[in-house]
């Protein structure tokens, strides 16, 4: 090789460059570039474009850095939807449990009723009034406090759905504003 020479067409050739043609030809794909920066360390012109590509690359890296940080925003915000989901379930959950308790409370008064009444006799009704109203207190007390357990689980879930609902229009007025910039940045780009 002579290296007196300053013809462009002498080529300094780097050994370990075969040894990756999987890689050469994504890079040649991807960037438009070769694999093998002697190159462009070999020939002035080719360096050039090779400089011109890099100063290309961190101007749309720049452009593209926004986006990228709207789409971090973007996927941060469905994940706390999709915790809002979950804890819907656990809400349903703990609905059931309330529910399940209050049916095994009512069953329990009622087998206690029925026992009472067979105790009871035929002479002796103001006992079983009594029987009666004690039951119906029992049936008021639980139906009332599941009624308030029931309000207070549906007033905090109604809450974090309108919190939810809130994430999600804010989310769809960054789409638009992306898409807004996408339409503009095309624009620049077609320009």
């Amino acid at each position: 090789m002579d290296f007196g020479r300053t013809n462009s067409s002498a080529i300094i050739a780097n050994p370990a460059a075969g040894h990756s043609p999987h890689i050469d030809e994504k890079a040649s794909d991807w960037g438009g570039v070769e694999s093998d920066i002697l190159y462009y360390l070999s020939d002035v012109s080719q360096l050039e474009a090779f400089a011109d590509k890099a100063a290309n690359a961190e101007q749309l890296s720049l452009l593209l850095e926004p986006f990228l940080d709207n789409a971090q925003k973007y996927f941060e915000a469905m994940q706390k939807l999709a915790d809002g989901q979950v804890t819907w379930t656990e809400l349903r959950k703990q609905f059931g449990s309330k529910v399940a308790n209050a049916i095994a409370k009512i069953r329990k008064l009622n087998a206690e009723f029925g026992s009472e009444m067979e105790l009871l006799d035929a002479k002796d009704r103001a006992t079983m009034l009594k029987v009666e109203a004690k039951r119906q207190n029992g049936l008021t007390e639980i139906a009332h406090d599941l009624t308030q357990d029931l309000q207070a689980e549906m007033w905090r879930h109604q809450n974090k759905m309108e919190a939810i609902g809130n994430k999600g229009v804010v989310a769809e007025q960054r789409q638009s504003i992306q898409a807004g910039l996408r339409a503009k940045r095309q624009e620049l780009l077609n320009r």
